[in-house]
């Protein structure tokens, strides 16, 4: 079974930068938004519809949990294939190869091939900073219209969770390891998670 690796991220916490940095320390494929840009060729359709479907809220209409029922009339038929493809990719990929995926409610859709479950959360101060230095919240430039998007954006991830799974998003009993990035320097980190990560994979082949 390959080493599968599924990071959920508060947004601005630096989730990406472990991701990748892990990806490239294990050598370990790396999928964040390549995973729309996949599905927006295998769909013809456009690549930021397509994100905006997994990760921003077009699908907040769907009431029901999708996976256990789609039944509801609420539910529209491409937005509906997005999700099926979707997980149809994210499967294919964690069959393919080792690889790290950052979002896309992958720590529940590959339960089955038992990943390393990590969630990275920080302080809201140290959000702000790094959004602020890394221009991740596009033209907001003050603390309180960072903070307000940081809410906005996660609050969008834990309700997109929330529609393949009961356990809250972020609740620390749904991931084997949280880490707190607060005043930390990300790379120096990624030693040490990468250990852990061999070592947790290790036990799992005995």
């Amino acid at each position: 079974m390959n080493r599968i690796i599924t990071i959920s991220r508060e947004f601005g916490s630096g989730g990406r930068e472990v991701g990748k940095r892990l990806a490239d320390t294990l050598g370990c494929a790396y999928y964040d938004s390549e995973i729309e840009a996949g599905l927006a060729r295998q769909m013809n359709l456009d690549q930021g519809y397509v994100a905006r479907a997994i990760g921003n809220g077009i699908l907040t209409s769907i009431p029901l949990h999708f996976g256990r029922t789609i039944s509801s009339p609420s539910l529209y038929k491409q937005q509906v294939d997005i999700l099926v493809e979707k997980q149809k990719l994210l499967k294919e990929l964690a069959a393919a190869s080792d690889c790290v995926i950052v979002g896309r409610a992958a720590d529940v859709i590959l339960s089955g091939d038992d990943p390393l479950k990590l969630f990275v959360y920080a302080d809201m101060d140290h959000k702000v900073a790094r959004c602020q230095q890394y221009e991740e919240a596009g033209r907001l430039s003050s603390p309180r219209q960072l903070e307000r998007e940081i809410k906005r954006v996660d609050a969008r991830r834990a309700q997109y969770h929330s529609m393949f799974s009961d356990m809250r998003w972020g609740d620390k009993t749904g991931y084997h390891l949280c880490i707190n990035t607060t005043g930390l320097e990300i790379k120096q980190l990624i030693p040490h998670l990468a250990g852990y990560a061999e070592a947790w994979f290790a036990l799992r082949r005995r």
